[in-house]
C-alpha cells in the first residue's frame, strides 16, 4: 500500500525530495542536471527554502518520478487557460480594480502565452483608461510579434509612447536606482520604444 501524506510546507517538500533523491542514489548535482536546474536550487529546495520557484520544483519532482496532486478539481475554461484568456477584458478589470501587482504577473503570462501560441493573443486594443498600461501592452505585443517574425497587430500603432520612462513595478512598490538601471538595460527594444521598461527575463519564459 502506498503511503499518502500531505505536503503543506516547503520543509516537507524538501524532506520528500531529499529522501527520494537518496533512494535513487543521486547526488544533488546529478539531480540538478537531470532536472535542468542549478545545484544551488536543489540545495535550497531540500533545505525548505520558501522562495523556490514552482516551475523548477515541478521539474525536480518529475526527474524523481514524483508529481503534485490536487485535492480539489482543477478549474477549467478560458478563464484558466492562458491561450484562451480574454486579455483585453482581464487587463481592463485588473487596472480598474488597481490590482497592479497581479496585472504585472499577467503581463508576463500574456507574453509567454502569445509566444507559445505562435501569435500575439491581443487582437484588439484593450482600451484602458491608463495610458501607461496601454503602452505596456502595445510594447509587449510588438515584442512577441517581433520574436515570432510576424507583423504587429494594427491596434498597437495607435498607442503613443509615454512621455517619461515608466517601470510597471513602480505602480505598487519602490524600485531602487540600481535595479532601475538594470531593468532599463535589459528591456527589449519594442518596450523601450514605448518608454516602458521591464526586464526580458521577467517578461516571458517561452
Amino acid at each position: 500500500m502506498t503511503n499518502v501524506g500531505s505536503i503543506d510546507t516547503p520543509a516537507a517538500a524538501g524532506d520528500l525530495i531529499r529522501a527520494r533523491r537518496r533512494e535513487h542514489g543521486l547526488s544533488q548535482l546529478a539531480l540538478a542536471e537531470a532536472a535542468g536546474v542549478s545545484r544551488k536550487f536543489i540545495v535550497d529546495l531540500e533545505a525548505g527554502h520558501e522562495r523556490a520557484e514552482l516551475g523548477k520544483t515541478i521539474a525536480v519532482l518529475h526527474a524523481l518520478g514524483l508529481s503534485l496532486a490536487a485535492t480539489e478539481p482543477i478549474p477549467r475554461g478560458s478563464e484558466y487557460d492562458p491561450a484562451r484568456r480574454d486579455y483585453a477584458t482581464t487587463f481592463s478589470q485588473l487596472i480598474g480594480a488597481r490590482d497592479f501587482e497581479f496585472a504585472i504577473k499577467m503581463l508576463a503570462e500574456y507574453a509567454t502565452a502569445s509566444l507559445k501560441a505562435g501569435r500575439p493573443l491581443l487582437h484588439r486594443s484593450p482600451r484602458l483608461q491608463e495610458p501607461h498600461w496601454s503602452a505596456a501592452l502595445a510594447g509587449i505585443t510588438n515584442y512577441t510579434a517581433h520574436r515570432l517574425g510576424q507583423p504587429a497587430p494594427l491596434w498597437t500603432r495607435r498607442i503613443r509612447p509615454l512621455t517619461e520612462a515608466w517601470l510597471p513595478a513602480e505602480s505598487y512598490r519602490t524600485v531602487r536606482e540600481p535595479m532601475k538601471k538594470l531593468t532599463m538595460s535589459e528591456t527589449p527594444p519594442e518596450l523601450a520604444a514605448m518608454n516602458v521598461f521591464i526586464r526580458e527575463r521577467s517578461l516571458a519564459t517561452a
